[in-house]
């Protein structure tokens, strides 16, 4: 593996199933040092201070897979990132990866939360934290070892869409034309895919998860819904009800997850609080109009991750999951 630093390819494109995500385009080393010197010092914020980026970083940390995608999506093999255990890179990281000449990438195991000594080892000149989960309880270790890319906002791990992390991440970087670029093309994938069903357009939809303890109402009015936003769906009013605090629905009450579509994972099997023969079988739910009008579809295990921590990368790889699972639930065909 050639020493990790940032990459910039023209038009290159990562093959995600049918979709692709442009990667970071051309630029000559005088570009870069005008970039330096236009864009830099630069004060970043979050949650839990400042700190200032003094030039362009070329040595970049990562401590999420969230993360992870936004470097490569902007073209950027980063010097150190996550992998939990013995886990594999997603599909889409892979093809990213790929494409920018890296078959493997210098990771520390996650399974015990971020590796201080692994990243400072690593020596980067920047530590992208948008997607950071305990961000709260690192960001002081961090920090004495290189600025801190955070989210921003006290509610910003929960409430920034991919889009927003990418360009806070983007203008960090001195990539900010790269990050447009990257976001344009997500977007435009999801027009064209929006205009291919316009069946899509208005139509309410709901997204619950079985968890061990409880039915989790995850598409609440506040939470990431672009993906399903971007193709047109909206949300019923009953989402109004629930927040990322109170999000849990009582099997009594299983019908307020009714919409025009209602989406269901069961990615923890037979430990979830009702397994998907249990939550099917059940008399109140196959009441559920929706349900009982075949607008009910089973959200992959494969797909459930992706769906909870969209990226740019992951956004198109889901597009080509999800998107023929909608078209059979709004048509009736859900269910199967």
């Amino acid at each position: 593996m050639s020493h990790p630093i940032v990459r910039r390819t023209v038009a290159a494109a990562v093959a995600l199933g049918l979709a692709a995500v442009g990667l970071a385009g051309c630029s000559s080393s005088s570009d870069t040092a005008e970039a330096s010197a236009e864009g830099y010092p630069l004060t970043l914020d979050s949650p839990y201070g400042e700190t200032v980026l003094e030039e362009q970083p070329e040595r970049v940390a990562v401590v999420s897979s969230v993360d992870l995608d936004i470097a490569l999506a902007l073209g950027v093999v980063p010097v150190i990132s996550p992998l939990y255990g013995d886990s594999a890179l997603d599909p889409w990281e892979e093809d990213a990866l790929a494409a920018l000449g890296e078959s493997e990438l210098a990771t520390f195991d996650s399974t015990d939360g971020v590796d201080y000594e692994a990243i400072a080892a690593a020596e980067p000149d920047v530590i992208l934290a948008t997607s950071g989960w305990t961000l709260d309880e690192d960001y002081e270790q961090l920090s004495k070892i290189a600025p801190i890319v955070s989210y921003i906002g006290e509610d910003g791990l929960s409430s920034m869409t991919w889009a927003e992390r990418t360009e806070v991440a983007a203008t960090a970087l001195g990539l900010s034309d790269e990050g447009d670029e990257v976001i344009a093309n997500v977007a435009a994938q999801f027009e064209e895919a929006a205009a291919a069903h316009p069946e899509f357009a208005g139509k309410t939809f709901t997204y619950a998860v079985i968890h061990p303890d409880q039915i989790t109402y995850i598409s609440y009015a506040g939470s990431d819904v672009s993906f399903f936003t971007d193709l047109g769906f909206v949300l019923p009013d009953t989402a109004e009800q629930f927040s990322e605090a109170d999000s849990a629905v009582s099997r009594e009450n299983v019908d307020l997850l009714d919409a025009d579509v209602l989406l269901v994972g069961y990615p923890f099997g037979d430990e979830g609080l009702l397994s998907r023969d249990a939550l099917e079988g059940d008399a109140l739910f196959q009441q559920i109009p929706a349900v009982a009008g075949g607008h009910y579809a089973v959200v992959d295990d494969a797909v459930a991750s992706p769906l909870a921590y969209p990226t740019p990368l992951s956004e198109l790889w889901l597009l080509d999951q999800l998107v023929p699972v909608l078209s059979d639930a709004v048509a009736g065909d859900g269910g199967q």
